[in-house]
């Protein structure tokens, strides 16, 4: 009996010695989702116990532990005998500080700046004396959905059926998809009656459209990080104002038809007029200068038997002469026109 109360008296003696002498300052592992290009403080502050006050220097690191890098342990940052020394290999040495100057100073807190998807992983704070303190945090980077495109497929008549679509091309799954109705009291996701949700996560259906469904509506695109918005205004056509707007179409599509044609034969009758006036500007050329009377009507003949084109001047008296041009491997000789 006194053997067994003597142990436990040595038991209690050496109690102090089995105590945890660093402690961290945090409760349990944290889970964190944060968004690409974010920055973050990743808590550790820590305390010292009495049994702990040694001349020993306090020892700090930063190990990162992801899936895609098995192997030796990764301390990308540590702190000892009051020189802080960055790892390699990470990507993390230009991104990554102690939050403290003097982390010695019971805080071992670190900051990540531009988080990027490959920083996914969990990453452990030791803070060693005589014993170790061990923190972890699960970070899990994530990409913030990207801006979403809102448009609508159907005739947005009265009594028919309309459908609001709307997509994301950029974010990290699972992306949640819901429409809202902005005006007339609509807003924190209530919607008019006669909507439902389509196939797709991102469309709404609208059934018998009315007055009521008119207004703006909003997508909102949202992921564990962040979320994205669009907007469309939804504007109803009464059915007859619709039959007024085909008929306008027709009539003015006509009318452009029209204007087209006039345009094109504007542009002829001037290309023929040049003609005319080249040809009889040819016509008195050929004379050799013995044609005195002025060159009216000119008309130059697309009939050229024999490699001849004929042009034919007629003068202000109804007289008529014609010139002949004949081409010989690609050089024009000219024929005079008979004097008059």
């Amino acid at each position: 009996m006194a053997g067994h109360g003597a142990s436990l008296l040595l038991l209690l003696g050496f109690m102090p010695a089995l105590l945890l002498a660093v402690r961290i300052n945090s409760k349990g592992r944290e889970v964190l989702y944060l968004a690409k290009g974010d920055s973050v403080k990743l808590g550790c502050p820590y305390v010292l116990e009495p049994e702990d006050n040694g001349p020993q220097g306090v020892g700090i690191e930063w190990i990162q532990i992801t899936p895609e890098r098995p192997g030796p342990e990764n301390v990308f940052l540590s702190y000892h005998d009051h020189h802080v020394n960055y790892g390699s290999g990470s990507g993390l040495q230009d991104r990554v500080a102690f939050v403290q100057n003097d982390p010695s100073q019971y805080d071992a807190s670190i900051r990540l700046a531009d988080l990027q998807v490959s920083d996914t992983g969990t990453y452990q704070c030791r803070v060693k004396k005589n014993t170790v303190a061990v923190h972890e945090v699960i970070v899990t980077v994530q990409e913030k959905p990207a801006t979403p495109q809102c448009w609508t497929e159907g005739e947005v008549i009265e009594g028919s059926s309309i459908l609001l679509r709307c997509y994301s091309r950029g974010g990290t799954s699972p992306l949640a998809y819901q429409w809202a109705k902005l005006a007339d009291g609509y807003g924190g996701g209530r919607l008019p009656s006669g909507t439902i949700q389509g196939r797709a996560p991102g469309d709404l259906l609208i059934r018998s459209l009315s007055e009521v469904h008119a207004g703006i509506y909003q997508c909102r695109v949202a992921n564990r990080v962040g979320y994205s918005v669009c907007q469309l205004n939804l504007s109803l056509v009464p059915r007859g104002r619709q039959a007024g707007i085909i008929v306008g179409s027709i009539l003015g599509s006509l009318l452009l038809l029209s204007l087209l044609g006039l345009l094109i034969w504007a542009l002829i009758c001037r290309y023929r007029r040049k003609e005319c006036q080249r040809a009889c500007s040819d016509c008195r050329s050929s004379t050799g200068g013995t044609m005195t009377r002025t060159c009216n009507v000119c008309a130059h003949h697309s009939y050229s038997p024999h490699g001849i084109s004929y042009m034919q001047c007629q003068h202000s008296d109804g007289d008529e002469r014609a010139a002949a041009l004949m081409c010989n491997e690609g050089i024009r000789h000219q024929v005079a026109c008979p004097a008059l």
